[in-house]
């Protein structure tokens, strides 16, 4: 996503940024509505697949809906261990073991153990600024 940074002028204050901030955040809120109707009617005009991609024209569109299941499981340790018993080859049993970056760990680390983060983790981990967040309660 890309924005026009509005350039700033000498009378430009930040009351004036907040407004045009809250008038663009209920214009965004409108236009996703209407956009979240329109979607809602195509679907009932044309439903979607339960999974996979139908795509067709209307309009002079190139219209493509996308059905998607998901799957979730409480106890993916159980469900190892009942496909285990039931004797299913190990390719078929659905529960895979993720190994991730803690980032709350790393946080931590670096801003507590600023010896062990620069000289072991620090060579293996990326840190970069994420979006800064701003939040107008009206």
């Amino acid at each position: 996503m890309s924005a026009v940074l509005a350039p700033i002028t000498p009378v430009d204050t930040l009351a004036h940024a907040v407004q045009a901030y809250v008038d663009a955040k209920r214009a965004e809120d409108v236009a996703v509505a209407a956009r979240v109707a329109a979607e809602q009617r195509i679907l009932a005009l044309r439903p979607a697949k339960e999974e996979g991609a139908d795509t067709f024209e209307a309009g002079g569109f190139k219209i493509t809906t996308t059905g998607k299941l998901t799957y979730s499981c409480p106890d993916p340790k159980a469900l190892a261990e009942a496909c285990a018993a039931a004797g299913l080859p190990a390719s078929w049993v659905p529960v895979k073991t993720k190994v991730e970056l803690d980032g709350t760990g790393a946080k931590y680390l670096r801003a507590n153990e600023p010896d062990v983060w620069a000289r072991v983790i620090a060579p293996h981990v990326e840190v970069k600024p994420a979006k800064t967040a701003i939040k107008v309660g009206v």
